[in-house]
């Protein structure tokens, strides 16, 4: 990303020198050969005035070019995991979640469009889209893109050039890039294309590689408790919504004790534990 950074400020650097350069030359103001002439050394006052409008004129288009590319950058976001490392979980601004396996990285904006959302995602990864009929959900990998509205599913997009899907609940449109291939794959089917052969079958495999331990970094407490409920069958999280916000990162072991986990992140963060039925509720101390 560093490198991409510097390569775009470079552009933008370059941009503004061509802009100087073209309104010098079209004012005939550029030095040449014929400056070396005494009678041409002199330079009107109408000429300083257009090389300072033309010198104005590139700052502000140079301003203006890497405030847009840096606001651009700022509205994407770059989730990595790392190799032999556990789930890595996030929750997308629409309330989406997905789940990361080792050496896959997830490039998504941190607002998602009015019409649309829109990620890409380079390995294998877990997705629970948010059900909005009106704002489809894109994927887009290597190999394929992926249409959904409402649905969870996994997907793993390998660098030797196979692909494959399963869909755990509701349906996806796949479309294979290389021919343009459109297959509509339902609960319970995986597709697997190979090369350029494409297989629709039942799933064989279940999906619970991408939660016996689930890792979160830098994410809201809200958004972890929201996560951890999903996976969860009698008791649930309740935050407070007024710590709601609050940064954590640490590692979740779906078979642990959840009221012993909801005690030690208490304990972390020197927030307050209590039970009711079957909730168990986080608030600031009393």
């Amino acid at each position: 990303m560093a490198f991409k950074e510097k390569e775009q400020k470079k552009l933008t650097v370059d941009q503004a020198w061509d802009l100087l350069y073209q309104r010098l030359e079209k004012d005939e103001l550029l030095p040449g050969e014929a400056f070396d002439k005494p009678q041409r050394r002199h330079v009107s006052m109408t000429g300083i005035l257009s090389i300072a409008a033309a010198v104005a004129a590139c700052v502000f288009f140079g301003w203006y070019f890497m405030q847009k590319t840096m606001s651009q950058d700022k509205s994407m976001r770059v989730l990595y995991n790392e190799a032999n490392a556990p789930t890595l979980a996030t929750m997308l601004e629409d309330g989406s979640v997905v789940y990361l396996s080792e050496r896959t990285s997830l490039t998504y904006p941190e607002r998602f469009a009015d019409d649309k959302r829109e990620v890409v995602l380079q390995g294998e990864a877990f997705f629970e889209i948010k059900k909005q009929p009106e704002r489809p959900f894109f994927i887009e990998t290597e190999i394929a893109s992926i249409e959904v509205t409402g649905t969870s599913f996994k997907i793993k997009n390998k660098p030797d050039a196979s692909f494959l899907l399963s869909v755990r609940e509701g349906e996806v449109r796949v479309t294979q890039k290389s021919n343009h291939h459109l297959l509509t794959v339902k609960a319970g089917e995986t597709v697997l294309f190979d090369s350029e052969i494409i297989h629709l079958k039942k799933n064989t495999a279940g999906f619970d590689e991408f939660f016996t331990r689930i890792h979160f970094k830098d994410e809201c407490l809200a958004d972890v408790a929201a996560i951890i409920n999903l996976q969860l069958d009698t008791l649930q999280l309740k935050i407070d919504p007024a710590i709601a916000n609050r940064i954590i990162t640490f590692t979740f072991a779906v078979n642990s004790n959840i009221a012993e986990t909801a005690e030690l992140i208490c304990q972390a963060m020197g927030l307050h534990l209590s039970q009711q039925n079957h909730l168990l509720y986080i608030s600031k101390p009393e």
